[in-house]
């Protein structure tokens, strides 16, 4: 990956709906060349989808802690069907830790069942964000 990849990334992480001429005329290339570099970056799986975000989201943030001896990558894989589509393995306190959003609190909270109910999950901490600066 090299600049011109960054920079189309960092475009259409800012807004999805981005033209690819406005990006080609910024970077001074073809458009032709930007919609080849977009199709090599989702086929390497670099840009995994493109979403939207509404004003009325809401988000919690989760920490999972797991079992030390079940295979984290199978507890992913379930909060995964469950539509979360943040999931992160990280260190510390927590082994998982994802975004779960929903228009409406109470769909956070279902989600946050079902991960509380998954095999292996041992204790969960939600943090509701309040506002994104």
């Amino acid at each position: 990956m090299d600049n011109i990849d960054s920079t189309i990334i960092g475009m259409l992480s800012n807004d999805s709906r981005t033209p690819f001429l406005k990006i080609a005329s910024q970077l001074k290339v073809s458009e032709g060349t930007i919609r080849k570099r977009v199709k090599k970056l989702l086929k390497a799986g670099t840009i995994r989808r493109f979403t939207i975000e509404t004003s009325q989201q809401r988000f919690g943030i989760v920490g999972i802690e797991t079992e030390t001896k079940v295979e984290t990558k199978r507890i992913v894989q379930k909060i995964q069907s469950f539509g979360v589509p943040e999931i992160y393995e990280v260190t510390g306190k927590f082994d998982i830790i994802c975004m779960v959003p929903a228009l409406e609190m109470i769909m956070v909270n279902e989600i946050l069942e079902k991960i509380r109910t998954t095999p292996g999950v041992m204790h969960t901490e939600t943090f509701t964000i309040l506002t994104k600066v």
